[in-house]
């Protein structure tokens, strides 16, 4: 989003929790969104599958 590193910057990102994220509208304005999932059937599209390549991975990253 080419934001300058801030002292402001750090602690907002640092405060974020679970759903918050970044968001930059058409404008080049930068704000913080949370994103709430609508019906509990989705919650399983949300859920991060690890490979056994992904697992390795991490092992050396």
């Amino acid at each position: 989003m080419n934001l300058e590193p801030s002292e402001e910057d750090q602690k907002m990102l640092g405060s974020m929790f679970q759903s918050q994220c970044l968001i930059e509208d058409i404008y080049r304005r930068t704000s913080k969104i949370l994103i709430e999932c609508l019906f509990e059937e989705w919650m399983g599209t949300f859920e991060t599958n690890k490979s056994e390549v992904a697992y390795v991975e991490e092992m050396y990253f």
